[in-house]
């Protein structure tokens, strides 16, 4: 496997990946990459990770010093709406 660069949300789901976010607390979430992706380019916000950082936080404890990294995306089924309203 070679090494991926996932510099900005968008390589995440165009390599399969979501990100997940998981805080000190014990916390973790998942977020999908290409939902994300879609609505930060209608914002006309920015999709590069490194200015994404400081935006994420734990959904349960309000920290904002959280870690993240990638994870499998699920497979969407064929025909249906992948992103949420």
């Amino acid at each position: 496997m070679g090494s991926k660069r996932l510099d900005k949300i968008s390589d995440y789901s165009r390599h399969g990946f979501d990100l997940q976010v998981w805080c000190k607390c014990g916390h973790k979430a998942k977020i999908d990459a290409a939902a994300l992706t879609k609505r930060l380019h209608k914002q006309r916000r920015s999709l590069v990770m490194m200015l994404i950082e400081p935006h994420l936080k734990c959904s349960k404890c309000g920290r904002r010093d959280v870690n993240y990294g990638p994870i499998w995306a699920e497979p969407v089924a064929m025909g249906g709406d992948s992103y949420p309203q």
